[in-house]
């Protein structure tokens, strides 16, 4: 990343995307101090083997767990976590084992407005949850 006046896309070392039309994180300079970090939907599936687990509660844990890996790729925190937008296939809004998992990934940090998007199917069929995130860092971390 040399040119840190423009928008860069990168995927985390070893966490690749399941298609080559998009990268995991977009890193956005807003000011002089900080940039935007959008990351692509994190699914419930290895991005290397393409195993997707069969449980919601297996897919929810394994999609945060992504997010983990590309929030340290670009430096960021919970903390740094300004939004988040969580799509689950046949959505129960009271399901305890998403909100549980989400709740215990999200800890003591600032909650993020955020959005619980009920969705017919995601982006292959034995996908069942999809979380994308956005955050604002520093510039220079990551």
């Amino acid at each position: 990343m040399s040119d840190t006046s423009k928008n860069q896309t990168f995927n985390p070392p070893g966490h690749d995307t399941w298609s080559p039309t998009y990268s995991h994180i977009s890193s956005t300079p807003i000011s002089a101090t900080h940039n935007l970090i959008s990351f692509a939907g994190q699914v419930g599936g290895n991005s290397s083997t393409h195993h997707v687990p069969g449980t919601l509660g297996e897919q929810v844990a394994l999609a945060l767990s992504n997010v983990d890996r590309c929030m340290a790729a670009a430096g960021a925190t919970k903390a740094d976590i300004i939004q988040v937008r969580q799509y689950v296939v046949n959505l129960l809004p009271q399901d305890p084992v998403r909100a549980k998992l989400y709740t215990e990934w999200l800890g003591d940090a600032v909650k993020p407005p955020s959005t619980l998007i009920g969705v017919q199917s995601l982006a292959a069929p034995e996908l069942l949850y999809e979380i994308e995130v956005v955050a604002v860092v520093e510039s220079g971390r990551g």
